[in-house]
């Protein structure tokens, strides 16, 4: 099995098993746009800015406390798409945003 086809296994696996998961409780302070994303072990809340020229702008915080857990340009790593919704992300990995189409959006790497 390719690589690719592999992630997209993985994303749909993950995608079924967060149907079955009920979203916590949004801690207070987090912004109204937040959406949950996780399973029954656990996820994050997450913020999906506009696109611009370099990527999005990202919020991730965390489901229980609601303290920040990663900010700023994400990339895409994957099929090229103009816009990313709520419904295509499907799982947090504690670094990257893994969506359903088996593509990552990643923080941009530093130089």
């Amino acid at each position: 099995m390719k690589r690719r086809d592999l992630w997209l296994v993985v994303a749909l696996a993950a995608e079924l098993l967060g149907c079955a998961a009920r979203a916590p409780q949004k801690p207070a302070g987090l912004p109204g746009e937040a959406f949950w994303v996780g399973n029954r072990k656990g996820g994050a809340f997450v913020v999906l800015g506009p696109k611009d020229r370099e990527g999005w702008r990202v919020k991730i915080f965390d489901d229980h406390s609601g303290a920040s857990r990663a900010e700023g340009l994400f990339t895409l790593r994957g099929l090229a798409r103009a816009e990313i919704s709520a419904e295509d992300v499907v799982a947090y990995d504690g670094h990257a945003l893994h969506l359903a189409d088996g593509a990552l959006l990643a923080p941009k790497p530093t130089p």
